[in-house]
């Protein structure tokens, strides 16, 4: 694979691995009020959070078009984001176009919206461990449908 795609791999490797320890870390907190009177603890969210969304805009902009274009699935890096994604279900690497979907309404709730109701905040929470899941298994069944 050419160098753009094998550093694309290794910031993505880079960003899974600062999320992994948060998310260590973030699964065993109380997910209750207290949580957002520790100053550590929110830290460690909002650093979850930050790395959520990294992942999914380099997986989602730049590395999956760069890898479509690179395997000569597509021809140009202006196609369409459906696109990306039906050239992905092809590869066995996303379900389906829902499931990202999903996944780009809960990065849009996390980065442009801050939950003032604390039922909101840990719903989003849980939302934000859900994605990460997630986008680690894309990035995974990746590394593995797909040699680089």
């Amino acid at each position: 694979m050419n160098e753009i795609i094998k550093k694309r791999v290794a910031l993505l490797e880079a960003l899974f691995k600062s999320a992994e320890f948060d998310f260590i870390e973030l699964k065993d907190f109380e997910l209750d009020k207290s949580l957002f009177e520790d100053m550590q603890k929110s830290r460690v969210i909002n650093s979850f959070i930050f790395n959520i969304s990294k992942i999914q805009d380099n997986l989602g902009a730049k590395f999956f078009k760069e890898l479509l274009y690179e395997l000569r699935e597509i021809d140009s890096f202006s196609v369409p984001m459906i696109d990306v994604i039906h050239h992905l279900e092809k590869l066995n690497i996303v379900d389906n176009l829902d499931e990202w979907d999903t996944l780009r309404e809960i990065r849009n709730t996390l980065t442009h919206e801050y939950a003032m109701e604390f039922d909101d905040r840990i719903e989003n929470i849980k939302r934000a461990i859900w994605a990460y899941k997630e986008l680690r298994t894309i990035f995974k069944k990746t590394k593995t449908n797909v040699k680089f």
